[in-house]
This record gives structure tokens, C-alpha cells and sequence, in this order.
């Protein structure tokens, strides 16, 4: 192939490498990925506009902008430079890329990935990145039990309250690779949780074990936020409750002006174990 450029994908197809041509992602047995105006290459083979609706990534990208997370971003990249001092990052369930523009930022030389199911967060996280610091992050819609990368690609892959695809991101992690699973801590958004229920329960604090990897630490983080009113809905739709909860109860987040809660977080470490 002449004028091509080498990607870190493999065809989902015939899993030989895809090279840039133009505006597609090409494998030398011609299949043919195009890539979207908004800098996207689309790798999920079937039905890829599974996960969240465009309704509800537009409020997550509300929401996050307002910098509710912001301190929750950067410890995530502290946490990054203090285990893996990263080269290649794999963000596996990135949705509209928040926490990769944040990373952005922290590492500006470094490759950054980010897959999702969702092709409406896709495009939104691509769409974004117009930067002028370091490369762009690369943004590809597909499955993450189904990875379109080779062995052993990565330093590092995050999973920021997403399910965690632990033997894919066993196989493209390199040796001694990490793994950093973030989600809510015990008290997160504690205060939301009372504008709705009667008996709201904190979250269940559990240690997971993922077969290949050893835990290595946790990094938790815990302060206050008041939520203004037009921020709240926008919240609501980004957490499970926005579909475990009546439409009735819902609705009592409408008579609030704004919302006080706790904002919690954790971050478990794991290295691949070889």
C-alpha cells in the first residue's frame, strides 16, 4: 500500500493490520473501514449504536463540562503517572472522552485511545478534538469484549465506571501492564440519592479479583459538591438509578434548586501478572 499510515488497529475481520489510506482504514486483504468526518473509524462489526442514547451522552457531556469531576479526572491521572508513566493508554468504555481529554492534558506526548459501543459518544468524543497541545486521542466505535488491537499494545487501560472486559484487557496490555478500575465510592452522590428514596443505601464497597492480574492499591478521593438545578437532571441520566428508578420518584428532583451531596470515588490498581 502506497502513502499509509501504520495505526495500532487490527482488522475485526480478517485480523491483519489496518493502515490509514485517505480517509479509511485499510487491511492488505482490502477491507475497507471509513473514517468519519468527525475523525473516528467505525470497527464494530453488526449493530454499534448499543449503550447510551445521543440524549443521554449530550447530558453527560453537560454535565462533566460544568467540572463537577474535575478533581476526580485529575487524581485518575495521577494515578496513571504514579503506576505506569504511560506511553500507550487504552480507555475501554471512554464514552464522550472526558477523562481522555483530561489526559490530554496530563501527557501530551503520550497515544491515547478510547473505544466504545455507543457510536453517538464516539462521535462526541472525536468531535472534540480540535486541541493544540500533544497529538489527538484516536476514538474507534467497538465492543470491549472484543478489542480491535494486538497483543500486547498497551501500558495501561482504564475503566472509568464501565464493565470492566478483564481477558482483553489482559491480551493487550504489555508485560507488566496496568489496569485501573474507577467507580463510585462508598458515599458517592449520597445527597442525590436522598432527593429520590425513602431508604437510600450507600454503595457496596467489594474488592473484585480479575483472573491475570494481582491488586496492587487503591486511590479514593471523597468531597462535597452542590449540584445547581439545571445541572441535576443532567446527572441523574448519567447514573443506573436514571433506570432502576418510577418516573414518579424522578420527578422529585424537579422541586429542588440545586442539591448538596458527597462525591466519592475509587480507583483500584492491577498489574498483569506473567
Amino acid at each position: 500500500m502506497r502513502n499509509m499510515t501504520t495505526t495500532a488497529y487490527k482488522c475485526p475481520v480478517c485480523l491483519l493490520p489496518l493502515h490509514i489510506t485517505g480517509k479509511s482504514c485499510i487491511c492488505e486483504n482490502g477491507h475497507n473501514f471509513d473514517i468519519a468526518k468527525e475523525g473516528y473509524v467505525n470497527l464494530a462489526l453488526g449493530k454499534s449504536d448499543s449503550g447510551d442514547s445521543a440524549e443521554m451522552c449530550l447530558s453527560r457531556r453537560r454535565f462533566l463540562s460544568k467540572g463537577y469531576y474535575e478533581k476526580f479526572a485529575l487524581l485518575l491521572c495521577e494515578t496513571l503517572n504514579k503506576y505506569a508513566a504511560p506511553f500507550k493508554v487504552l480507555d475501554a468504555g471512554c464514552g464522550e472522552g472526558y477523562y481522555l481529554r483530561a489526559a490530554r492534558k496530563y501527557f501530551p506526548n503520550s497515544e491515547l485511545y478510547g473505544v466504545d459501543l455507543a457510536k453517538e459518544a464516539i462521535k462526541l468524543a472525536a468531535k472534540s478534538e480540535k486541541t493544540s497541545y500533544g497529538e489527538k486521542n484516536r476514538y474507534s466505535v467497538c465492543g470491549i469484549f472484543s478489542l480491535p488491537f494486538f497483543d500486547e499494545t498497551f501500558n495501561a487501560v482504564i475503566s472509568v465506571f464501565a464493565p470492566v472486559g478483564e481477558k482483553e484487557n489482559f491480551r493487550v496490555l504489555k508485560e507488566g501492564g496496568f489496569m485501573f478500575v474507577a467507580g463510585p465510592g462508598k458515599y458517592h452522590l449520597s445527597g442525590l440519592k436522598k432527593a429520590i428514596y425513602e431508604n437510600p443505601y450507600d454503595n457496596e464497597e467489594k474488592l473484585r479479583e480479575y483472573e491475570g492480574f494481582k491488586y496492587i492499591g487503591k486511590e479514593s478521593l471523597d468531597y462535597n459538591a452542590r449540584i445547581a438545578e439545571e445541572d441535576i437532571t443532567d446527572l441523574f441520566a448519567m447514573t443506573p438509578y436514571y433506570w432502576k428508578t418510577s418516573r414518579s420518584d424522578a420527578q422529585k428532583l424537579l422541586r429542588f434548586p440545586f442539591i448538596d451531596t458527597e462525591l466519592s470515588f475509587e480507583i483500584s490498581v492491577y498489574q498483569k501478572i506473567t
